[in-house]
């Protein structure tokens, strides 16, 4: 028997022992504390005693049953199987009026609750059916004490669940106290009305004033690879002008510069106590939609997506004169802020960042009033799916690749010219980021450290078997590249003088640009 723990707190470390000292196989897959710190010390403590994370990484050949399509693809639809079981179509059309939703557009609410359950797919129980998949006749026992399992999904037979959601509590302590200092705040009638706290405090009623805004996803680069500089006019006069459109961000970034419009909505003030009265009234008046323990699930999910989508529409709708948000990266803009984007009319536009995307769907849930898509055929394709609800679909090709052509003027970086005056070819390889500790490694399937260590090892094989070509290695950051773990093959590289890595969009324009200048990308 294998037991493997969601994850590890230091209070569990002492249980996770004893198992151990039974003589049973225990694995973990996360280490959860406040800082990298304390996550390093409950590993350390648990490496003492042999217990390590689950080893998905050492695996020296992965079956085709246990393969990455259970957490890059789900081709047996496990994660929206479970969706369906959590709140059946008869029963989540009753929650449409709750989200100012029409019951024909029920695939909203639909992909609302898609969000939570592919992400416990990805990150959980996708990893179990890989493990449990090279495991065959083994039981498994997960144990979990995070009440969020309960959205896992079931992969495989030989996987047996033991959930006790210990952090209800904590969250239902939370709510308490909350309570508790609302009505305090009634009786001592202290509750005015607060004003908008805007992170680089600028005057508010002048940027309400906006027609159009920019939805941020973590500031304005994309790691050190480029700029989001896509929907920017260089026009002063123009709304979309970088510092004449308005930016909403909900990652809580602060602003990247002093002079544009930058407002961070988790940071904006709102009623409390309303927020609290709505919440409360929508919990009871949906209570009678609990049929069982699967769709008490479903009714919590509902009333913590609900909680966090009146507190966007209250924010989103003092801006009154707001018309248009572009997104910033499709997939990752909350569907609970969306839905408060459509409540106050406010059309919503996006372009397709990955064409992968159209066919990894189950966990890319799209919901917008405009897309502009990678081709014809992908726009056929999200017409067509259940992971996608967007009105309009606009073929525009691959916006990055526009670019090139662009830079093809430009001075070329030093490091390129001087390999072409050599008479050597150009050979971009765009690389992937690995996990940055030790013990997050092990779990992973594609970015663990072995993969990078095997994808570094073969571009060295490249660049000895390819003298007339300098390569360079183009990251979106090289934090992975600390660890010492990577020292001696990175030692190998640097002493390489046909091959290079980069992740300084300064120095080399942008990948883009990298390119442009290349014979091979």
């Amino acid at each position: 028997m294998h037991i493997i723990f969601r994850s590890v707190t230091f209070w569990q470390v002492p249980l996770i022992k004893l198992l151990k000292y039974l003589n049973i196989e225990v694995f973990y897959l996360y280490i959860e504390a406040k800082s990298t710190f304390e996550k390093n010390k409950i590993a350390v403590k648990l490496k003492k005693s042999n217990i390590f994370p689950i080893p998905i990484e050492f695996q020296k050949k992965i079956l085709p049953q246990a393969s990455n399509s259970l957490i890059s693809i789900d081709v047996d639809e496990f994660s929206y199987k479970k969706n369906i079981k959590l709140i059946p179509d008869k029963i989540l059309k009753k929650y449409c009026n709750l989200f100012s939703v029409d019951e024909k557009k029920i695939k909203k609410l639909r992909l609302l609750i898609q969000d939570i359950v592919s992400t416990q797919h990805k990150q959980i129980t996708g990893k179990l059916g890989i493990w449990a998949a090279l495991y065959p006749s083994t039981k498994i026992l997960y144990v979990s004490f995070k009440i969020n399992c309960f959205y896992g999904t079931d992969t495989s037979e030989n996987i047996f669940k033991i959930i006790v959601p210990v952090d209800i509590f904590n969250y239902f302590m939370r709510i308490f106290k909350k309570t508790s200092s609302l009505f305090l705040k009634l009786i001592n009638k202290k509750n005015k009305e607060q004003k908008n706290e805007i992170l680089n405090k600028q005057n508010f009623e002048k940027l309400a004033e906006k027609n159009v805004a920019f939805v941020t996803h973590k500031g304005l680069t994309y790691g050190s690879l480029f700029e989001k500089t896509l929907y920017y006019s260089e026009d002063t006069n123009s709304c979309l002008n970088k510092y004449n459109i308005l930016h909403l961000d909900y990652s809580n970034y602060p602003s990247p510069e002093q002079n544009i419009s930058w407002i961070c909505l988790r940071k904006m003030k709102f009623s409390s106590i309303k927020i609290f009265f709505k919440t409360s009234l929508a919990c009871i008046k949906t209570f009678y939609l609990i049929r069982g323990w699967s769709t008490f699930f479903g009714w919590l999910l509902c009333m913590h997506h609900y909680n966090t989508y009146i507190k966007y529409h209250e924010v989103i709708k003092k801006f009154k004169s707001l018309k248009i948000c572009i997104i910033d990266y499709d997939l990752f803009c909350p569907k609970t802020l969306l839905l408060a984007l459509e409540r106050n009319n406010i059309k919503t536009v996006a372009t397709q960042e990955r064409v992968i995307t159209t066919f990894a769907s189950y966990y890319v849930n799209i919901m917008l009033d405009t897309y502009y898509t990678a081709s014809e055929y992908t726009a056929e394709v999200i017409k067509n799916s259940k992971y996608y609800d967007v009105k309009n679909t606009i073929p525009v090709g691959q916006y990055r690749s526009d670019y090139i052509t662009l830079f093809k003027n430009k001075v070329i970086p030093k490091e390129i010219s001087k390999a072409k005056e050599n008479g050597k070819k150009i050979l971009i390889i765009l690389g992937y980021e690995s996990i940055n500790h030790w013990f997050e490694s092990p779990p992973e399937v594609a970015i663990n450290w072995s993969a990078q260590t095997n994808f570094l090892e073969d571009c060295i094989k490249l660049a000895q078997n390819l003298n007339n070509t300098y390569i360079i290695l183009r990251y979106k950051n090289l934090s992975w590249s600390n660890n010492k773990y990577f020292n001696n093959i990175l030692n190998k590289i640097n002493n390489y003088e046909n091959i290079m890595i980069s992740n300084n969009y300064e120095k080399f324009w942008y990948s883009y640009k990298l390119c442009a200048n290349a014979d091979l990308v």
